[in-house]
């Protein structure tokens, strides 16, 4: 989790704020392929929150393209922006499609 120009965001652990796609469908494989997937990278992985951050969602995978294991949130694959820098949100709402997870910062242990 991450502060952003819109407030606390759902970020990697390097800083680079995630999306959820609209056309994805909940627990479904994620949808954005091809030279969709050349600018939205799909996150892919084992999910693990920071020591400090606790999510009001749950954290799961689904067999994605390649058979690579993407990342979900609340049973959406979860995406980065390809060249957009740490901690920006411009891709939200691109296409109207594209949407960051906001949070609170509840959400942050001990505050």
């Amino acid at each position: 989790m991450q502060h952003s120009n819109l407030g606390w965001v759902m970020a990697k652990a390097d800083g680079y704020v995630v999306y959820t796609y609209a056309k994805d469908t909940k627990n479904g494989a994620p949808t954005c392929t091809g030279s969709c997937a050349s600018v939205w990278a799909p996150v892919t992985g084992m999910p693990k929150a920071g020591p400090a951050d606790t999510f009001p969602g749950a954290f799961g995978v689904v067999t994605g393209a390649g058979g690579k294991k993407d990342i979900t949130y609340n049973g959406y694959p979860l995406y980065t922006y390809i060249g957009a820098p740490v901690l920006s949100t411009k891709g939200n709402g691109i296409g109207g499609v594209w949407h960051v997870i906001m949070l609170s910062e509840s959400d942050i242990s001990g505050t």
